[in-house]
């Protein structure tokens, strides 16, 4: 599944792994986005976490053929 995004400028910033730098960078790029785009990452970022975990990324969510409905 491909998501097509708008193309924004790429910006590269170095900084140490679990710094306050780098968590006010992350703060700073997720502020940046519009909530559409933040939406539209998100669910980039769920997709790419199921393909490494092996999962199929084309049916995500609870498995809705087992259900029922118990009336009382």
């Amino acid at each position: 599944m491909s998501i097509s995004r708008p193309r924004r400028p790429i910006t590269v910033r170095k900084a140490r792994l679990g710094s306050p730098e780098e968590e006010a960078l992350d703060r700073a790029f997720w502020a940046d986005l519009t909530p559409e785009e933040r939406v539209l990452e998100t669910w980039r970022l769920s997709l790419e976490l199921w393909e490494m975990k092996g999962w199929d990324a084309g049916e995500p969510g609870v498995c809705r053929s087992r259900a029922r409905v118990v009336r009382g």
